[in-house]
């Protein structure tokens, strides 16, 4: 699918409307998130971008259904978390979200395909077929030769990508990876980027990296910047890399 196909037909798959965010209460009450309001759209990798202190991990808890809003709804896949408890927010995320995490958070005792297939057991996934699920996730990102390699035999870029194959398990319509290239060196940061950028193409699917990293920017087909707990600018990124800039190999 080409990009401006991608730009004309998706979809909003994630939408904050008003979301604010407050701790604390009386004299110690900091509002973290002041009325946020985005869209994640299907076939889309977008980038959520500000300073330290910005509200960037409390709003990226916010969308993955981790934490509550104060106020405000968010809304997945035609699903609001509005009036949800904790175990209806859990449920939710569980349908809905994958994560990848910048510190990959592989159990070290299980195998790739082990920790693929953790991810399906915790979303419910029959186990008749999980197995063939795991290894098609493993496969997807570039991995079929290290089904059975245990996290301490992969490089760290083969680690971020079985963290990717376990976000994709189970096909959840959103992706949140939260600085996937912070543990990386360049080479592995532009191929993970490029693996995300490809799995972004899906038109079912709406992808999302928290990054300080400016080198990632070429791969987004958004940028969304957030400051003092505002979004400040929310534009579409004309110039993301081509597909051949974004060949690269992770070791």
């Amino acid at each position: 699918m080409s990009k401006s196909t991608r730009d004309a037909e998706g979809r909003a798959i994630l939408e904050a409307r008003g979301i604010t965010k407050v701790f604390g209460s009386g004299d110690i009450e900091i509002k973290v998130l002041k009325g946020v309001n985005m869209q994640l759209r299907a076939g889309e990798l977008t980038l959520l971008m500000g300073p330290s202190g910005s509200g960037k991990t409390t709003l990226l808890s916010i969308l993955g259904c981790i934490l509550s809003p104060t106020d405000g709804e968010l809304v997945i896949n035609g699903s609001s978390t509005r009036g949800l408890n904790a175990e209806g927010l859990a449920d939710l995320r569980r349908k809905q979200v994958g994560f990848v995490f910048q510190s990959y958070n592989l159990f070290p005792t299980l195998t790739a395909v082990e920790n693929v297939l953790l991810a399906l057991d915790v979303r419910g996934s029959g186990a008749e077929n999980a197995h063939a699920q795991a290894e098609d996730a493993l496969k997807s990102v570039g991995l079929a030769h290290r089904i059975h390699a245990y996290p301490k035999k992969l490089s760290g870029g083969e680690k971020q990508r079985v963290a990717i194959a376990r976000a994709l398990a189970g096909s959840p319509s959103v992706i949140l990876a939260d600085e996937p290239t912070a543990a990386l060196d360049s080479e592995n940061g532009a191929a993970v980027m490029a693996l995300l950028s490809e799995v972004g193409k899906d038109p079912n699917r709406a992808v999302l990296a928290v990054t300080h990293d400016h080198r990632t920017l070429s791969y987004a087909d958004r940028i969304i910047v957030i400051e003092d707990g505002r979004i400040v600018d929310s534009r579409r990124n004309d110039g993301a890399a081509n597909e051949g800039s974004k060949s690269h190999a992770v070791n």
